[in-house]
């Protein structure tokens, strides 16, 4: 990502909390060089949260595993590219990881007696 991007994408995190998720998939194999854009949407609101720029192709198997800020009120997050006509297309070589929240299983505070 351009330094001004992520200045971009500073400025506009900074007005919100936010968290970080986890893009991980295997890029497709072929020949092609260019690259393409993927947005990251909360499917609840469906609204774009984020994004990251891939090659379309590689020429040998090539896992990514890439820590995106998008808002934390995110719900239910996809990831893919939209088709000409403004349709959602999941990328079904890429998935979207959100953080494990850490719960306690039982009891919590001080103990004594």
């Amino acid at each position: 990502m351009a330094a001004a991007d992520e200045e971009d994408m500073m400025s506009y995190t900074a007005g919100f909390a936010v968290m970080e998720v986890t893009v991980r998939g295997v890029l497709p194999i072929g020949d092609t060089t260019e690259n393409a854009t993927y947005f990251i949407l909360d499917t609840a609101k469906s609204a774009i949260v984020g994004q990251v720029i891939l090659p379309k192709a590689v020429k040998r198997s090539l896992a990514v595993a890439l820590t995106v800020k998008v808002p934390s009120t995110a719900g239910s997050l996809g990831i893919g590219t939209f088709d000409d006509g403004g349709n959602f297309q999941a990328a079904s070589f890429l998935r979207v990881e959100t953080p494990a929240v850490g719960r306690p299983d039982g009891a919590v505070g001080p103990a004594g007696r």
